[in-house]
């Protein structure tokens, strides 16, 4: 993909306190009227503080949850930025103050490259300009329509993100491009009513989400999380409750504990007698009495590779067991063709354990084990974002890599087959991805509407189809494709599935270690 050069870029930046729409690819936000310089009244809720307070903490001088209120430490994270940038003191958000604070982003943190800190999220050319075009008729000017990200694009990127009170990073990624067209061609203003969606990335087929609205005329607002973490702070911090979130199984029990999620209404789900029996009984593993979840897709955490790069790094060796990405000696071999691990500590930490000699989790002995295996594979094995685990996996860029069951198929299909995946012959997880809803939603008819929609045999079929996971439908088998039912990566072998542990029930206790150990592995 091309970019703006350094030259244009130079030019729209400068231009940009005065600029108007016409200069596309300059920080416009707003206008600069005067009337925009006055502060929002004390105490008040403004989008455009939010939307600075989120900047400001993307460069570590804000950290705080964002809240739009103007507080204290905004006022001295304003006036810290405008310090180190050589701008006139001030502790008020205005649209200069946005304008600069986004070209000082754009300048240091890789914008420019068309990612945010190296982590790649952009769609190619063809859907850059056609989210371009999609932006302009709902009235965000994104430049130029060429297929470049510059500035203009970000800017627009992130107030149609803001508009719909999803999370906000101003990338084109396949989840905002899937959003913009249904916001261009769904149901859109004349929605009865609305379902807030959070799931986790390229877990969904588009088709679906568009079909129900037109069937319902319900219009489904559709965030992504990318993480247990993440998905645990959007539920606790965001200001627009989400109504049905995909929460894996097992933590489902310390997030209901916790308040975060209500009991569904069973007796209003017209397609509950679809569900597996065998995999709602295993869920309940977890969920014991199934009050506050019901299955949607089943997987399986191991090991995926490309056997040309790992023959060429380590000719001869036996890809199917963890010592592949969990010994150390073995990891330096693939650092060349690169390694990883997605960014998941729930699933790989107990892994590592496994492979730390602790088959079955047990607490404080499990993260020991999990930490002496993670400080030797510090520095060679890359922690990979959820949303670039499949792209990363389907290009070549990692050769090894432990993950998800659904994911190395997509990567599959996107690599015409130079992806393998097993369960390891010494040991991997079985996971079920839950339904749920927050205890604060908003929209509980709609919610239960949706996941009843998702009962349907012919439309959990569709999401498998595209997913590449394995759904929990007695009745979908007749619609999905062959390619996905018949794969093993999706259908694991009894003797595979024999190998596989349940994915831990972890304590509150057990996710703090986690999260500190994985944040030390991580950095």
């Amino acid at each position: 993909m091309t970019l703006r050069t350094l030259a244009v870029l130079a030019i729209s930046i400068g231009s940009a306190w005065t600029a108007g729409p016409t200069h596309a690819q300059g920080f416009v936000f707003g206008t600069d009227a005067p009337k925009d310089q006055a502060a929002a009244p004390a105490g008040a809720r403004s989008a455009k503080v939010e939307t600075a307070q989120r900047l400001l903490a993307r460069m570590g001088l804000y950290r705080e949850t964002p809240t739009g209120t103007l507080t204290p430490a905004t006022q001295e994270a304003i006036r810290a930025f405008a310090a180190q940038n050589g701008l006139a003191p001030t502790n008020q958000v205005t649209d200069p103050l946005l304008n600069a604070i986004r070209r000082v982003i754009w300048q240091t943190q890789k914008w420019a490259g068309g990612n945010y800190k190296g982590r790649e999220k952009l769609v190619d050319a063809a859907g850059l300009r056609e989210a371009q075009i999609l932006l302009g008729k709902l009235g965000f000017d994104a430049g130029p329509l060429d297929g470049t990200f510059g500035p203009q694009t970000q800017v627009a990127a992130e107030a149609f993100q803001e508009s719909q009170k999803v999370t906000v990073d101003g990338l084109i990624t396949a989840t905002v491009l899937m959003n913009l067209r249904r916001a261009v061609n769904g149901v859109g203003a004349s929605a009865k009513s609305t379902v807030r969606v959070l799931n986790w990335p390229d877990y969904i087929e588009p088709g679906v989400l568009q079909d129900f609205e037109k069937e319902t005329g319900i219009r489904v607002v559709y965030d992504i999380f990318a993480n247990a973490g993440d998905l645990e702070a959007k539920l606790r911090n965001t200001a627009a409750p989400y109504d049905v979130v995909f929460p894996t199984a097992n933590s489902v029990p310390a997030l209901a504990t916790q308040g975060l999620l209500a009991k569904l209404d069973k007796p209003s789900l017209k397609n509950l007698a679809n569900l597996d029996p065998r995999v709602d009984a295993t869920l309940r593993s977890w969920d014991k009495d199934g009050a506050y979840s019901l299955p949607y897709m089943w997987y399986t955490v191991g090991i995926a590779w490309n056997p040309k790069l790992t023959e060429r790094a380590y000719p001869g060796h036996a890809m199917d067991t963890l010592t592949s990405v969990f010994d150390a000696e073995t990891a330096r071999r693939f650092k060349s063709c690169g390694i990883g691990v997605v960014d998941s500590a729930t699933d790989v930490v107990p892994l590592a354990a496994m492979a730390g000699g602790q088959p079955r989790w047990s607490g404080k002995a499990s993260i020991n084990a999990a930490s002496q295996v993670l400080d030797k594979l510090s520095g060679t094995v890359k922690v990979i974002p959820t949303d670039q685990f499949i792209d990363a996996l389907a290009s070549g860029k990692i050769c090894v890599a432990i993950g998800f069951s659904g994911d190395a198929v997509q990567a599959q299909s996107k690599s015409r087959g130079a992806v393998e995946y097993r369960v390891p012959s010494d040991g991997g997880l079985l996971a079920i991805d839950a339904m749920a809803t927050p205890a604060n939603a908003k929209n509980r008819r709609e919610a239960h509407l949706f996941i009843d929609y998702l009962l349907r045999p012919q439309v959990i079929a569709r999401v498998s189809n595209t997913v590449g996971y394995a759904n929990a439908n007695l009745k979908a088998g007749e619609f999905m494709n062959d390619s996905i039912k018949a794969n093993p990566a999706v259908v694991p072998s009894a003797t595979s599935l024999s190998r596989s542990s349940p994915i831990p029930i972890l304590s509150e206790q057990d996710q703090r270690d986690i999260e500190r150990l994985w944040s030390k592995f991580a950095k």
